[in-house]
């Protein structure tokens, strides 16, 4: 059987790391060995191919379940605040960012972390101390909730009477008036205000996150949200085109997001997306469907059986977002199931 020899560089072995010295041997689709670099020479045959590492590293790769690389590579091409946990600073990298940009309408970004802040709800009223004029919107770790400064939410027009959409709360002083924290679809009452982001950008956003994906050793992921969503702009043209063109290099698995404003008619549209998928031939797959059925604990969106408890540890009303019956999930499972989706 031919083989390949890659030598002239470092492989990784469990409990050592990064072994210089040390290469494989591939027969097939298989590690057939491990050895130090001059057996592995010695070894080699006229139907042997031999690599040359030139000092580089081999290591086993790794899949991400759940990754979102198109989005959050957006994010980090903004206002990045997803290097630190610490509120003093997060002001700091904000106003440097705006400084930085005068041009751009708005201040988009985001990574801050809930336990930077008391309750895990930053306030408005930082945010305007270093950005007063222009709207701000930046995304939590989580993409679950918004950070706004008050001209975002005089954009939007929401107040003490704006009421909480289904989808969301506005985090609110005890006499009704927004603080600055918007929770799941509550922030899209301020997103809807400002542009989406290009396709040129989302493509951007998406290469710079597999080349960090790479460096993590994380060569495949399923992204959990393609399409327009609450989270962020349609990103299925920037995979079409990256893996049209070779940019895409890591396997990507692509779960298409199942838009919870309408109903089963919307299995056409996924299909001939899967299929517009799949006649690429590149081996990326969107052979799932994403249903965000309700929120997360952290913000207290995620739907429970027993009510909440407040700050005091006193009894609730709320059992969270539920976004979906029963029976509705039901009827769409059944019939994703049918049609050949995974229900993620």
């Amino acid at each position: 059987m031919d083989s390949t020899v890659y030598v002239g560089g470092a492989i990784f072995r469990e409990g050592l790391g990064s072994v210089p010295g040390w290469g494989i041997r591939v027969e097939g689709e298989r590690i057939a060995a491990v050895l130090p670099d001059e057996v592995l020479r010695s070894q080699a045959d006229a139907h042997t191919k031999v690599v040359e590492l030139d000092g580089a590293f081999v290591s086993p790769a790794f899949t991400d379940a759940h990754l979102h690389p198109a989005v959050g590579g957006v994010d980090a091409g903004r206002c990045d605040l997803s290097g630190v946990i610490d509120a003093r600073v997060y002001l700091e990298m904000i106003a440097d960012y705006a400084r930085a940009h005068p041009g751009r309408p708005w201040i988009l970004g985001g990574g801050w972390s809930m336990e930077a802040f008391p309750g895990g709800t930053p306030r408005k009223e930082d945010l305007d101390s270093v950005v007063p004029d222009r709207p701000v919107a930046l995304a939590n770790r989580d993409r679950h909730g918004f950070w706004v400064n008050s001209r975002a939410l005089e954009i939007a027009g929401v107040d003490a009477r704006t009421p909480d959409p289904a989808s969301g709360r506005i985090e609110r002083d005890p006499d009704g008036t927004p603080t600055g924290t918007l929770h799941e679809g509550a922030a899209d009452l301020v997103l809807q205000h400002q542009s989406e982001a290009t396709e040129a950008e989302i493509t951007a956003g998406l290469v710079a996150s597999q080349q960090m994906c790479f460096s993590y050793g994380i060569a495949g992921w399923q992204d959990a949200i393609v399409g327009p969503s609450s989270v962020g702009p349609d990103n299925l043209g920037a995979y079409l085109a990256a893996a049209a063109d070779g940019t895409l290099k890591a396997r990507a698995s692509l779960a298409l997001w199942w838009d919870r404003e309408r109903g089963l008619e919307q299995l056409e549209d996924l299909l001939a997306r899967r299929e517009q998928v799949a006649r690429l031939g590149t081996g990326m797959r969107a052979d799932s469907v994403k249903i965000m059925v309700d929120g997360v604990a952290e913000n207290f969106s995620a739907a429970v059986s027993a009510p909440y408890l407040d700050s005091h540890g006193h009894q609730t009303d709320s059992l969270g977002l539920t976004h979906f019956t029963g029976a509705q999930l039901k009827e769409i499972v059944t019939e994703l199931d049918r049609r050949g989706f995974q229900a993620h």
